[in-house]
């Protein structure tokens, strides 16, 4: 859909600019008519974008948990693919996008560091002015997977939501041939940096190893290859964070 969007406003433009080609070999106009051309011909690409968006706040496409935008109005939105969804909104400020931060930070979202994005569980909110007065918000909706059976017996967090799916690599006979045998890394939302320490201190009082308060280590085996299985509390912002679970062939 995009695409074609961009299709058709390539040629509504090329139209605009042909219609204005040959000048120099005519008489000039009178600055009037001039000016009442020009206007005729960017109403009539208004007219056209109008007629290929989609306005008004998404209801339907959108989560309800996400607040209205309650500034100027919904020019287009529409699937952005890979699971996110854009709404595009004009005429607005930064006075009034502060405002509506605010707002959701009123009904739960954390909002980032650089206020660039924002977060409810799994769901997230980036923003960026395509202009001076055109916000654009890009949705996107993680979900949440199940806690799987990974490396060591690693135990689930008590706090918080994955984010999405663990990620287990496949590693592949040359990776282990330099000693690396296994990785799986994942996030969590709606937790605390203590949270996060939390888990790892949770698998130490299951026989792992302290390896430093963001680290346990554990001797396992694959394969007949003795392996140290190192799990890792790797960093925290904005209500995340993330965790890395390798294991690497001993010495």
């Amino acid at each position: 859909m995009r695409k074609i969007l961009v299709i058709l406003l390539a040629s509504l433009l090329m139209i605009t600019l042909l219609g204005g080609c040959g000048s120099d070999e005519k008489p000039s106009q009178d600055n009037s008519n001039t000016a009442q051309n020009d206007s005729a011909d960017l109403e009539g690409l208004e007219d056209a974008l109008s007629a290929l968006a989609t306005p008004g706040w998404p209801t339907d496409k959108v989560s309800d948990k996400i607040p209205e935008y309650p500034y100027g109005e919904v020019k287009n939105s529409g699937d952005f693919g890979g699971g996110e969804y854009v709404i595009l909104i004009s005429p607005t400020n930064k006075e009034e996008f502060k405002e509506y931060q605010n707002q959701l930070e009123t009904e739960g979202f954390t909002i980032a560091d650089g206020a660039d994005s924002a977060r409810l569980g799994t769901l997230s909110l980036r923003f960026q002015f395509n202009s001076s007065d055109t916000l654009q918000i890009i949705v996107a909706e993680a979900g949440s997977g199940n806690w799987p059976s990974l490396a060591g017996d690693l135990l689930p967090p008590d706090k918080g939501t994955l984010l999405g799916e663990v990620d287990i690599l496949n590693i592949d006979e040359q990776e282990k041939a330099q000693g690396h045998y296994y990785y799986a890394g994942f996030s969590l939302v709606d937790v605390t940096e203590e949270d996060c320490y939390a888990l790892v201190q949770k698998q130490i009082a299951n026989g792992w190893e302290d390896a430093g308060g963001d680290m346990a280590t554990k001797i396992i085996d694959f394969d007949g290859v003795t392996c140290e299985l190192v799990f890792q509390f790797v960093q925290f912002y904005d209500g995340q964070g993330d965790f890395l679970l390798e294991a690497y062939k001993m010495q």
